[in-house]
């Protein structure tokens, strides 16, 4: 079968200036140059239809191998209102989704070829094939070879493929080794001329030079719970005041700074663990988390600790800025953990007379081990004057906080400004308190030995 259809001869060519005289509009040619207004009209463009009870053979009705009704292998279709131009390659052949060529397609039935450059529509493979769409999943062997032309969608789209008119494709004559040193625009340090050269067209190339692609940054959904630290005297009963109080977020994703939406799905489930639990929790989507009181917990030393942990769904698949979609990015679903906890402490003491004594602020247990660091020690200001003999400051602290350790005490000068070491001046003995209602808590008292003159700063360092 010849590849062009044979035609009519003219003696003459027809002259320009006849311009009421033109052979025929583009709208009915075959293949060719067309113009439409729309991809529905570009994807109405017919060929042959179906004789009724026998194998397809538009191709043959229109003696020509690449051509059935009006519709040409190569023709190019400018669609108006995308300003787009248009080439219908077959599907799987000439780089449209496969690398096959001119004797693949001459050896295919003309049913197949007809399918690969109009999806969408079914066309007969003999006279007892009922026309359905079957033809989807079709595989025919190639003519002279064992692969299998691969089977296709019913996309009318998929055809078509949008001519680029750049300003041609990019050659370099610098060695293909050569790699950029730093960053340009969107391209890395690193690209070579290998990754350029007879592949990106000029076009190409100022976008990603002007344009880079920006990704999207993403902020991983989360859960929160409180109360979170502080300190609590140990023994307390915290039943008519304690509740964790419960929180999510679902994340964020942006692109250049900006936000634009939410990165996980809803929260699905959500429980605590801890004293007293563990919870299950009741969730209201998209993030609502019940809260949970805890009752009759009684303080004990050291960290009161509580984790939420929630189940986010899937969230949305991100997209980086020219719109593709970024996957790596999305948050599949999973879940998020946060603990709450205080610590219980024993409160310190200061004496205010010969005899009395005032509750200090509570201290952490951890505190104490570092004298030029004052958030790490026990700082007394005591500031009633000492009497020698028979007044002399006083500072009582627990034996857990203490941990076995040693004790030394430090003192302020005014004169030098600085803190130094004063523990000979102290004397130390044993005592008990009733701490949170409950008695014979051990406590170690520090009695000053000598007088000083009046109140003073001290610091309590534990070795």
């Amino acid at each position: 079968m010849p590849l062009h259809p044979s035609g009519i001869n003219r003696v003459n060519f027809l002259s320009h200036a006849a311009i009421d005289s033109g052979i025929a509009h583009s709208i009915n040619l075959r293949g060719g140059f067309q113009e439409v207004y729309s991809i529905a009209e570009r994807n109405a463009i017919p060929l042959m239809e179906n004789n009724i009870g026998a194998e397809y053979d538009g191709f043959t009705q229109s003696d020509d191998v690449l051509s059935s009704g009006k519709r040409r292998v190569g023709m190019f279709v400018h669609v108006l209102e995308e300003r787009k131009i248009y080439t219908l390659i077959p599907v799987g052949f000439f780089n449209n989704g496969g690398s096959l060529g001119e004797t693949e397609w001459a050896g295919l039935p003309e049913w197949e070829r007809a399918v690969r450059i109009n999806p969408s529509e079914s066309y007969s493979s003999g006279p007892a094939v009922p026309i359905d769409n079957t033809y989807t999943v079709f595989e025919s062997p190639q003519s002279g070879a064992g692969d299998l032309v691969p089977a296709i969608a019913a996309d009318a789209n998929s055809c078509w493929v949008e001519v680029e008119f750049g300003g041609g494709l990019y050659n370099s004559n610098l060695a293909t080794t050569l790699e950029m040193t730093e960053d340009v625009g969107g391209m890395p340090s690193g690209t070579l001329v290998s990754d350029l050269t007879g592949i990106k067209t000029y076009d190409q190339l100022f976008d990603t030079i002007l344009f880079p692609t920006s990704y999207p940054t993403m902020t991983q959904p989360s859960v929160a719970l409180t109360p979170d630290g502080g300190l609590k005297i140990i023994g307390t009963n915290l039943t008519d005041s304690f509740t964790l109080i419960t929180a999510a977020n679902q994340g964020n994703w942006k692109l250049n700074g900006v936000t634009q939406g939410v990165l996980s799905g809803d929260v699905t489930a959500a429980s605590i663990t801890g004293p007293g639990g563990p919870f299950t929790l009741s969730v209201n989507a998209p993030t609502d988390i019940a809260d949970q009181l805890v009752a009759n917990h009684i303080v004990t030393e050291g960290s009161n600790s509580w984790t939420l942990t929630a189940t986010f769904a899937a969230g949305p698949v991100p997209a980086d800025s020219t719109g593709t979609p970024y996957p790596s990015g999305q948050f599949t679903g999973g879940t998020k953990s946060n603990s709450a906890a205080f610590e219980g402490v024993y409160p310190y003491f200061l004496g205010t007379d010969q005899n009395g004594w005032q509750q200090a602020g509570l201290r952490s247990h951890s505190t104490g081990t570092s004298v030029t660091n004052p958030s790490l020690i026990i700082q007394a200001d005591q500031g009633y004057a000492e009497v020698n003999g028979s007044l002399h400051h006083k500072i009582s602290i627990s034996d857990a906080h203490i941990n076995g350790r040693s004790i030394q005490v430090y003192q302020y000068s005014t004169v030098s400004t600085q803190y130094g070491e004063a523990t000979g001046a102290w004397v130390v003995s044993q005592d008990t308190r009733t701490i949170a209602g409950v008695s014979g808590v051990p406590y170690t008292v520090l009695t000053k030995s000598g007088s000083s003159g009046g109140s003073n700063l001290y610091r309590i360092k534990f070795v």
